[in-house]
């Protein structure tokens, strides 16, 4: 089979589970290129059978740092970003051919088909065609922020071209099961606390109330996660916890004035601590 000339970036760390699968279904690009966080598991040495372009990035939280140093990596003008959790069927394959071939855009939105706690999305956001990204691109009209969940900057003149059917999207292992959304959850949230907290920013309660609100009534009901059952209310209900997350973080780290007011916390407890022993002492 011909290569097609595309780079594909992975951004990896500790993703030995998933990696394999991952890189299984790219073997079609003339070039793979890994961007590791320095991973401690088997994660580099499984992508070194599939390719021998691993670079290495600052561990953080999140890969968005680390996708325009991949981009920049990329020595084909056509470049698709995936993450180790994700595959590409074979339909998809096809369509990312035909798209260079007929040369049909310059930035493509590409649907995901996202398994969460073990079964297909239809809804509540996490939809195929609810949930598209711009991923395959020419990389001269996309630069990549390395802020968490910050949108790419993409050039004026850009022809964008949509992939409307969901048999041709990627495959997403999205979660496992709750526990593995609230670690998540708890990460993302600090990250996006943090950023407030360091550009000075501040969120009103009222503001908060009416994110929370309109997050869950999203979800649940325009973007019909009511049919998907419990999932759907769970994860409308913990998509709101998510804004309320970050508020009440981000309170602390303005009240403490730290991005990191455990520390000062634990402080105030020792005090406590020893205050309540020294009554022992003078006895």
């Amino acid at each position: 089979m011909d290569k097609l000339p595309v780079s594909v970036l992975v951004h990896t760390l500790n993703e030995e589970k998933n990696i394999r699968h991952c890189l299984e279904t790219v073997k079609w690009a003339s070039e793979i290129v890994i961007i590791d966080m320095y991973s401690d598991d088997k994660t580099t040495e499984i992508a070194s059978e599939y390719t021998d372009k691993i670079f290495y990035h600052e561990r953080m939280d999140f890969a968005d740092p680390a996708r325009q140093f991949g981009l920049e990596k990329a020595s084909n003008r056509w470049v698709l970003i995936l993450d180790a959790d994700e595959m590409v069927p074979f339909r998809l394959k096809e369509k990312i051919e035909n798209i260079i071939v007929e040369d049909l855009g310059d930035i493509i939105s590409i649907p995901h088909n996202n398994y969460f706690f073990g079964k297909l999305m239809r809804y509540t956001g996490w939809g195929p065609l609810q949930d598209t990204h711009h991923r395959l691109f020419k990389k001269e009209y996309l630069f990549i922020p390395d802020k968490i969940h910050s949108t790419y900057i993409e050039r004026e003149d850009a022809r964008y071209y949509e992939v409307i059917d969901e048999k041709e999207g990627f495959i997403h292992f999205n979660y496992l099961d709750v526990e593995h959304f609230l670690d998540k959850l708890n990460r993302y949230t600090s990250i996006e606390a943090r950023a407030l907290f360091q550009a000075g920013e501040d969120i009103k309660f009222k503001s908060v109330l009416w994110q929370i609100f309109s997050e869950f009534r999203k979800r649940y009901f325009k973007l019909q996660g009511r049919k998907e059952g419990f999932r759907g209310f769970s994860l409308s209900f913990l998509m709101s916890v998510y804004r309320l997350a970050i508020y009440a973080k981000l309170k602390l780290m303005r009240e403490y004035k730290s991005d990191n007011p455990s520390i000062k916390i634990r402080e105030e407890y020792d005090k406590i601590a020893e205050d309540i022993i020294s009554k022992y002492k003078d006895k």
